[in-house]
C-alpha cells in the first residue's frame, strides 16, 4: 500500500473508532433504537469504503507484484477467498 493510501486508510479508521464510541454512548443513554441504527449503518459503510479502497491499493501493489513473480496461482486463490468470506 503506498503511504498516501495508508494515511488515507489509518486516518478513515480513526473517525470510524471515533464514530464507534459515539454510538456506544448512544446506546448507553438509551437513545431511540432508530438513530443507533442510522449511525451503526453509516459506520457499516464507512467500512466498506476502508475495504474498498484497501482492495483497490492490494490489487495496485502487491497482486501486480505476485502475478510478475509468477505466483498468479495462490494470489487468485487468496483474492478468491476474500471474495467467498465477503458474500458470508
Amino acid at each position: 500500500m503506498n503511504e498516501e493510501s495508508r494515511k488515507d486508510v489509518i486516518a478513515r479508521l480513526r473517525s470510524i473508532a471515533g464514530h464507534l464510541k459515539a454510538v456506544e454512548r448512544m446506546v448507553e443513554e438509551d437513545k431511540y433504537c432508530v438513530d443507533v441504527l442510522k449511525q451503526t449503518m453509516a459506520i457499516e459503510k464507512a467500512l466498506e469504503r476502508v475495504d474498498a479502497l484497501v482492495l483497490e491499493q492490494h490489487l495496485e501493489t502487491c497482486v501486480a507484484d505476485a502475478f510478475r513473480q509468477g505466483r498468479s496461482e495462490k494470489t487468485i486463490k487468496e483474492l478468491a477467498e476474500i471474495f467467498t468470506t465477503a458474500r458470508k
